[in-house]
């Protein structure tokens, strides 16, 4: 599903406020050391919470991306951990303190209960739960059936999306045009499904999986999520 999207990706992230946001990922994990980065990507918050000192392992379901992951840390100098290991099939070998789950990862599960169960299983008993989702207002109001172009230095892309409300996801369809150095254009095109999952939906199913204290905020925020939000954070104590 990554195939083409891995080697571009960090390109097309660059306007993204990393630091911020893992400052912000810092504070909810508190005390906490040791930790899962789930559907990892490209390894920008595995190898930034790495540098930081947390005992941080990144795993995902997308050999490319790790293979991306894997070159980035060697460019840093930081040694890391990666795993081929999708989101529902989560486990380790000792108790986690946390398990991060960032960008929509799991706006790529239809059905997110068994990944949730499993970060319960994995976690000790003072563990967090963290990850955020492209919020019903997003997916639905502003992707919808919107087409999306954007152009860095060598790589166009062509981002189409067809939004199925009542099924409750939206299709992609991400076209990419590379000019190589006799100024001819190579395409690559990668499909991908995100499903639209409810703030209320998806706290029930952190309930059901066993999580205590479970809360939402906006993006970056520490207040609860307004109607227009497009990103919003979910964290889930085991203890309340």
């Amino acid at each position: 599903m990554y195939d083409a999207l891995a080697a571009y990706y960090d390109r097309f992230m660059s306007d993204v406020d990393y630091d911020a946001w893992i400052n912000y990922l810092k504070d909810i994990l508190g005390e906490r050391v040791r930790g899962r980065d789930v559907g990892c990507g490209t390894g920008r918050f595995t190898i930034a919470l790495k540098e930081a000192g947390y005992l941080v392992t990144g795993s995902d379901s997308s050999p490319e991306m790790l293979t991306v992951a894997a070159e980035n840390a060697r460019k840093k100098g930081v040694p890391v951990n990666f795993l081929l290991q999708p989101a529902e099939k989560l486990e380790d070998f000792s108790p986690l303190d946390f398990v991060i789950a960032q960008c929509d990862v799991v706006n790529y599960l239809k059905n997110p209960d068994t990944f949730f169960k499993k970060a319960y299983k994995a976690l000790n008993a003072s563990g967090v739960l963290t990850f955020d989702i492209s919020s019903e207002y997003k997916l639905i109001e502003i992707l919808g059936n919107n087409v999306f172009t954007e152009t860095r230095d060598d790589v166009t892309y062509v981002w189409e999306n067809f939004c199925y409300e009542k099924a409750r996801r939206v299709d992609m369809r991400l076209t990419f045009f590379r000019k190589n150095e006799n100024n001819y254009y190579s395409k690559s095109v990668e499909t991908q499904t995100q499903y639209i999952h409810s703030s209320s939906d998806i706290e029930k199913r952190l309930r059901d999986a066993g999580f205590k204290n479970v809360q939402t905020r906006g993006f970056l925020k520490n207040v609860a999520p307004s109607e227009k939000e497009q990103r919003i954070h979910f964290i889930a104590y085991k203890q309340e």
